[in-house]
């Protein structure tokens, strides 16, 4: 369909750790509600900062993608008694030097395996700062629940995704 619509992806490729999750929406709110759900899991805030994941806003105008949005310099990952973790890219995470943590004696008490664990709970929070995001808006026909679009190709996945969430892992 030649609709627009934004894509929000999350991955990682085939590795250690796999993911690779896309929302295709309709608006921006949908986008952020996802993606603050995405990041309310501990285990994906690992992803990003130990395996370096994809996680990018890709815009497409009438079937087109027209824009990629990295969304790693606008997210912030605050943990009690930690300096705040930003990002300058994938896998550039700065504020906490995770390198460090393959070298720790007790495997169990450094940062990135205390992620991994979800053992964190209300002491870490992750922010986007949408207001810095400059997210073009959707032109013309803009897809809706039920719709099904093509993604621009990426080798070993499907160019299909339906509305909503998709996951090409599953």
């Amino acid at each position: 369909m030649s609709r627009s619509f934004y894509d929000l992806a999350f991955g990682v490729p085939p590795g250690g750790a796999t993911k690779d999750t896309h929302y295709v929406r309709g608006s921006l709110e949908e986008v952020q509600r996802d993606l603050a759900a995405e990041l309310a899991e501990e285990i994906n805030l690992y992803l990003l900062c130990w395996y370096g994941a994809r996680l990018t806003l890709d815009v497409y105008q009438q079937g087109k993608q027209t824009d990629s949005i990295d969304l790693h310099p606008f997210l912030t990952i605050s943990i009690t008694g930690y300096p705040d973790i930003t990002f300058t890219g994938p896998e550039e995470p700065v504020g906490y030097d995770f390198e460090a943590d393959e070298e720790a004696e007790d495997e169990t008490t450094p940062l990135s395996h205390r992620m991994f664990a979800g053992d964190l709970g209300d002491a870490v929070k992750a922010t986007v700062h949408w207001d810095r995001i400059e997210v073009p808006s959707l032109s013309g026909e803009v897809a809706r629940e039920g719709d099904v679009v093509a993604l621009h190709p990426i080798p070993g996945r499907s160019e299909h995704a339906k509305y909503g969430r998709q996951d090409f892992e599953e």
